[in-house]
């Protein structure tokens, strides 16, 4: 469930968040010429309203965003990339082209700079910025602050980044937050808020754990379990890597979907910007090559019949 108290930053207007049937569109590639202008252009695609709020992350390193992109999805929100410094022109017209009135700076100073927030203020634009010591920290943060009360929390490894992010259309239409945790441990900020000492504790009855052993090892989950979660439910979403463990999420939450979003496995700009969009139009986020669909991919939309594809970014119709 989301926070409604904070959701008053990105208006009272902003919570029209039906679904909407996708346009017919048969094989589409949503880009631009690099990957502010492909988040940009896949915020141009979105179906509905503009005046939900836009969630800025850095377009230079993945950690701090990991979070943004299920929040997004969760708020039909948009996630639009910038520099450390300045504010790329790409995304600077998609927020002028939106009506919205609320940014929020997802990650710290380090990611996204003071320099930054102050030029987004001196355009107009309420600016909230969600921040932790570190990417645990953050997503931590983004749960608290944006969520209130959640009954399911998605698990992913902080240690890299497909599984969070072809993870964020499903969190997001759980209306749940997605946590990083370690591939053996539990950061202390999760325990933190899982356990009730953080300011805005988090307890939930139910983890999606996305991705194998090999990203989150059942240690992980005992470890939540001994800190008061003997109850909960855990279940598991993997594939044999990373393109099955999207296969996986996608027929969990998105099983009778005609339609597929896809974007590169192996960057994480373009599914960053896809997350919230397949959430828009109630579809799964699919991880392709840039040249090539992965055997797994491609009989998962041979499955479903799949009679449109958005192909974001770099990637390709085989």
């Amino acid at each position: 469930m989301r926070r409604p108290a904070l959701l008053a930053l990105t208006l009272a207007a902003a919570v029209g968040v039906a679904t909407a049937t996708p346009a017919q569109a048969a094989d589409e590639r949503i880009a631009g010429q690099d990957r502010y202008g492909t988040a940009a252009a896949v915020s141009g695609a979105f179906e509905g309203n503009t005046y939900a709020p836009v969630y800025l992350a850095t377009g230079e390193n993945f950690p701090d965003a990991l979070a943004a992109s299920a929040a997004a999805a969760g708020d039909q929100g948009r996630v639009l990339l910038t520099g450390r410094y300045a504010v790329p022109e790409a995304t600077l017209a998609e927020l002028q082209r939106l009506d919205t009135s609320s940014v929020y700076i997802v990650g710290g100073t380090a990611s996204v700079s003071t320099a930054v927030e102050a030029e987004l203020k001196r355009l107009g634009y309420s600016v909230l910025r969600l921040d932790g010591d570190d990417r645990y920290a953050t997503a931590v943060t983004v749960a608290e602050i944006l969520y209130d009360d959640p009954d399911t929390v998605f698990l992913a490894t902080g240690e890299n980044y497909p599984d969070a992010l072809s993870g964020a259309a499903a969190a997001g239409s759980q209306g749940a937050p997605i946590l990083l945790v370690g591939r053996t441990s539990l950061p202390e900020p999760v325990r933190a808020a899982l356990t009730g000492e953080d300011f805005l504790p988090l307890r939930p009855s139910r983890f999606i754990v996305l991705g194998g052993q090999s990203a989150i090892s059942d240690a992980v989950l005992d470890q939540i379990r001994a800190a008061g979660y003997q109850g909960a439910t855990f279940e598991r979403l993997q594939g044999a890597d990373r393109y099955g463990t999207a296969v996986a999420v996608g027929q969990r939450f998105f099983g009778t979907s005609r339609t597929a979003v896809l974007a590169v496995g192996e960057n994480y700009p373009d599914a960053l910007a896809a997350g919230p969009f397949a959430a828009n139009i109630a579809a799964p986020l699919l991880l392709t090559g840039a040249g090539s669909t992965p055997a797994s991919t491609q009989a998962e939309l041979e499955r479903r019949g799949t009679t449109d594809r958005f192909f974001v970014g770099a990637a390709r119709p085989s």
